[in-house]
C-alpha cells in the first residue's frame, strides 16, 4: 500500500485495510457462496444432458454454459480482489449439504420423465433460494464490484427458475397423460 493511503487512512480514522481494497469476511464468504452454488450448477446441469429428456437436456446445456460463465466472472473477481484461492463456501449447514449430497445420489440413478420432475422440481427451489439469498446479500454487500456481479447473476437464476417452472408444467402434463 503507497503510503499516502497509509497517511489518508490514518487521518480519517479508517483501517488501512479498507484502503487497500480488500474484502470484507462477509463479501468473501459471498464470493465462495456464489462460487460453490455455480460450480453444483454445472454438475447438476451435466446430469441433466446425461439422465434427462429432450427439453431437460437443453435446460441442463443452458445451466453448464451461464454457471460456467458466472463461475469464471466471479473467480476473476476474486482474484482482482486479493483472493487467489476461493474458500470454502460456509453458507449450508452441514444437514443441507447432505440433503443435497442424497438428492443428487438420487437422481444419479433416474432417468427420463422421473429423472425430469425430480431435477426440474429441484432446480425450481434450488434458484428460488439463491435469488432470495442474492436479494439480501445486495442489501448488505460492502463491495462495489460484488453488488454488481450480484445483480448481474440475479435476472440468469431468475430466468433458470422460470424456465425450471415452465418445463414443470409440461413435464407433469406429459405424465398424467401416461
Amino acid at each position: 500500500m503507497k503510503m499516502t493511503n497509509i497517511l489518508c487512512a490514518v487521518l480519517l480514522g479508517l483501517p488501512a485495510v479498507a484502503m487497500a481494497g480488500t474484502l470484507s469476511e462477509l463479501d468473501t464468504q459471498m464470493i465462495a457462496h456464489q462460487h460453490a452454488v455455480d460450480q453444483t450448477e454445472i454438475a447438476m446441469g451435466k446430469l441433466a444432458q446425461a439422465n434427462g429428456g429432450a427439453a431437460v437436456k437443453k435446460y441442463g446445456a443452458t445451466l453448464v454454459k451461464d454457471h460456467t460463465q458466472a463461475d469464471k466472472d466471479i473467480t476473476a473477481l476474486a482474484k482482482k480482489k486479493g483472493i487467489p484461492t476461493i474458500p470454502a463456501d460456509t453458507a449450508l449447514s452441514d444437514a443441507d449439504k447432505k440433503d443435497q449430497a442424497d438428492m443428487t445420489a438420487k437422481m444419479k440413478g433416474e432417468k427420463g420423465a422421473t429423472f425430469d420432475r425430480d431435477f426440474l422440481d429441484m432446480m425450481s427451489m434450488a434458484h428460488d433460494r439463491e435469488i432470495t439469498k442474492i436479494d439480501a446479500d445486495i442489501a448488505v454487500v460492502t463491495d462495489a464490484d460484488l453488488k454488481a456481479a450480484l445483480q448481474k447473476t440475479k435476472p440468469v437464476l431468475q430466468s433458470h427458475s422460470d424456465t425450471a417452472k415452465s418445463l414443470q408444467k409440461t413435464v407433469t402434463s406429459s405424465m398424467e397423460m401416461k
